[in-house]
């Protein structure tokens, strides 16, 4: 940055600048909340049906989606979705989104973003599979899930013999999870009623009191900081937060290897995209021969030969 900003090229200091505080703001310790001492054993199906009873729930959610924005950094406003079911990590079902519509660090409209293009990805899925029983004028999207999920093409959630086998199956959670009040609530019921999801049950848990709000109701619900209920949510809501971030520091990390690529001779913003497009990363560039890199559109082989010796030195 100081090398930039000697050579009066500012431009370049001032991204470099962005970068560092960006590294920064990713690595720095995350808060953590005191919850006093867990139990030696959890039982995960015993706290899932706490949670159903404490939130009067129609059905007990063995299946919950946990959505989370990470937006520690000016450069990337990115989303995790994280999928429990029966109170455990479902890992084969977890999402990760870039924020692709928002400018700047807006929470409200990343939450809503990120919702729309969850579950309108699955209504989507749903017709594609089904495209007989795809008539939505007489239900609503919710409904018509519940059908899907019947049908043999789509096998009910938690059925683990059509998981074993393998087949393909589409599924709404029993209740989705925002991190966050108010706020971030509201953004994702519109989305919600937008794609018909109205009746589906949505929470959202606010850090700092631990408060859970709830679709039409004024005040937030406040569980026993001991009650299993709650210790399942913030295991949900923490599973959340470490996934967005391990994805935030996986895009500064790479985005801080692509910029070594700037301070190579003749290698333009156009050249260093060409290379990225063909090697995937600065590491598979690193390992590529001259004559591999030559091969690259727009790269001669005195340039090839120039970014293979930089790439070894640096």
């Amino acid at each position: 940055m100081r090398k930039a900003a000697a050579k009066m090229d500012f431009e370049k200091a001032a991204e470099l600048r962005n970068m560092i505080d960006d590294v920064r703001s990713t690595t720095k310790p995350m808060r953590r909340f005191t919850r006093g001492s867990l139990p030696s054993a959890i039982d995960p199906m015993a706290d899932v049906q706490a949670l159903a009873d404490a939130l009067q729930l129609p059905r007990t959610p063995r299946a919950m989606e946990c959505f989370d924005i990470s937006n520690i950094s000016t450069t990337h406003v990115v989303a995790s979705m994280v999928c429990f079911r029966d109170g455990v990590p479902d890992k084969d079902n977890y999402r990760r989104y870039r924020v692709r519509t928002v400018e700047g660090q807006d929470d409200f409209a990343s939450m809503a973003e990120v919702v729309r293009r969850r579950y309108s990805r699955i209504l989507l899925e749903a017709r594609e599979l089904n495209p007989e029983a795809a008539d939505y004028s007489q239900e609503n999207a919710v409904e018509a899930m519940q059908r899907f999920q019947s049908s043999a093409s789509v096998p009910l959630a938690g059925n683990e013999d059509s998981q074993a086998r393998g087949s393909h199956y589409i599924r709404l959670p029993d209740l989705i999870i925002v991190d966050g009040g108010k706020g971030q609530l509201s953004a994702a019921c519109r989305e919600l009623q937008r794609l018909g999801l109205h009746d589906l049950p949505i929470i959202g848990l606010a850090k700092e009191h631990e408060e859970i709000y709830r679709p039409g109701r004024a005040l937030p619900l406040q569980l026993p900081v001991d009650s299993g209920a709650l210790r399942l949510l913030q295991r949900i809501r923490d599973e959340a937060h470490r996934f967005a971030n391990a994805y935030h520091q996986l895009l500064m990390k790479k985005r801080v290897g692509e910029s070594i690529l700037d301070d190579c001779p003749g290698v333009s913003q156009n050249r260093k995209s060409l290379l990225l497009r063909r090697f995937g990363s600065v590491k598979r560039l690193r390992k590529a021969t001259v004559e591999e890199i030559a091969a690259t559109e727009g790269i001669g082989g005195k340039l090839a030969e120039e970014v293979h010796r930089f790439l070894q030195r640096h």
